[in-house]
């Protein structure tokens, strides 16, 4: 998905349309219920939701390429 991004990108910016890649790391959501990991390593979702919505806000002139996004204390 990662590769098929990076060429969506090249195709459509001639079109005005900006794409990003979003990596997200270890997520607090339902996909992880019934793991016996504390909630602190894992990343909140709205703090996810919040990088996509300010990739979203950039001005048509400005493109966010990739977010690499990881929770602090490491991956899972």
């Amino acid at each position: 998905m990662y590769g098929m991004t990076k060429v969506l990108r090249e195709e459509m910016k001639e079109h005005d349309v900006r794409v990003t890649a979003i990596l997200p790391g270890a997520t607090h959501t339902s996909s992880w219920d019934g793991v016996d990991v504390p909630e602190e390593r894992f990343m909140k979702a709205s703090e996810v939701a919040d990088v996509v919505w300010n990739c979203y806000q950039m001005s048509e002139r400005t493109v966010i390429e990739e977010v690499v996004m990881r929770p602090q204390l490491g991956d899972l």
